[in-house]
């Protein structure tokens, strides 16, 4: 899904000001990763290791896991493609609404897709569930009880559970240290998130050995440059999560979408993250992004391209609070102007 994406600022040039477009809090203090990066600049004379053991080491022992549990991948995006191959050609089943670049990369492995209302049982008993948890763009989080129980009692299927949004809910999730002999599950996460540096390409699995033994025999060497690989063992090491404050965070978001909710004509679906869905009543999603970035220097996202949503969908993520502020009585300008 190269088009249609969220925090698609690069199209707007210096137009925006305010970016709720990306489900990734914007005001990380990247000060020590900058210094840090600085001073391995250097790097870039020589290649990075073909494989970036170094950095996988260091997040087994921050997952306390063995380090053949973990593949590290430029961003979250390699890993379900990766996947995708790994499994090419069998069956998958993706509940919708969620994150488009699953079914991009099973249609290009040329996988049977089925979606969550259709009807399964045709579909052959060897199949693959992606699961975003939690998900976008709903902000919808599947208890880990669940599903711990659901990937055990299901050993036929594989589990491609997304975990890249966990630094962005209290809710309970999947742990590494405790499903790392689990033969059926991949569970994906994403440094980018956790530390508000989606420009770096930083995601890793964990999953069983002989699951990560195949995928390393699929991907291409170098995939990790060496300015991101000395970035990901800064912040494992030492960097801190974007959200400072989380219980603080979720409030204020909780905040943002009551004073959504008090706009006529705008809908905002329950969250237990920090971004949220939104539906328009009467106005199209596209006509909104456009009025809020050339009048208000406000970037949101346009969820129109996602599976079984409608024109009048949009996303938007918690951001600080004056800046939500504006988000608010930007929409309500708006709808005042263009009718409910």
């Amino acid at each position: 899904m190269i088009e249609g994406h969220g925090d698609d600022i690069y199209r707007y040039g210096d137009l925006v000001k305010i970016n709720f477009s990306s489900n990734i809090y914007q005001h990380a203090d990247l000060t020590a990763l900058k210094e840090h990066i600085m001073a391995h600049f250097d790097a870039v004379s020589h290649y990075p290791e073909p494989t970036p053991v170094s950095l996988e080491k260091l997040i087994a022992l921050k997952e306390g896991v063995s380090p053949e549990c973990v593949m590290v991948t430029n961003g979250v995006t390699e890993a379900i493609y990766l996947i995708a191959e790994l499994f090419h050609g069998s069956a998958s089943v993706i509940p919708q609404p969620t994150f488009n670049e699953y079914t991009d990369a099973c249609r290009q492995h040329r996988h049977i897709i089925s979606y969550e209302n259709d009807d399964i049982t045709q579909l052959p008993r060897d199949r693959v569930y992606w699961i975003c948890n939690p998900n976008n763009p709903s902000g919808n989080v599947l208890m880990k009880g669940f599903m711990d129980y659901l990937v055990r009692r299901s050993p036929r299927y594989s589990f491609v559970v997304d975990q890249s949004y966990e630094g962005y809910t209290k809710e309970p999730l999947l742990l590494a240290r405790e499903m790392q002999g689990v033969p059926n599950l991949f569970i994906l996460h994403s440094l980018s998130k956790t530390y508000g540096v989606p420009g770096l390409r930083l995601g890793y699995i964990t999953a069983h050995p002989n699951n990560i033994q195949l995928l390393r025999s699929l991907r291409h060497p170098w995939a990790i440059s060496s300015l991101a690989l000395e970035a990901g063992k800064f912040l494992v090491t030492e960097g801190k999560p974007v959200i400072a404050d989380l219980n603080a965070y979720l409030k204020e978001s909780e905040r943002l979408r009551t004073n959504l909710r008090a706009i006529e004509g705008v809908r905002v679906f329950e969250t237990k993250t920090s971004f949220m869905l939104c539906e328009l009543e009467h106005q199209s999603a596209a006509d909104l992004k456009r009025y809020l970035v050339h009048d208000h220097g406000i970037l949101i996202r346009d969820c129109s391209n996602f599976h079984g949503l409608s024109k009048y969908f949009f996303r938007i993520s918690a951001q600080r609070a004056n800046e939500n502020d504006a988000l608010v009585a930007a929409i309500r300008q708006y709808l005042k102007e263009n009718g409910r």
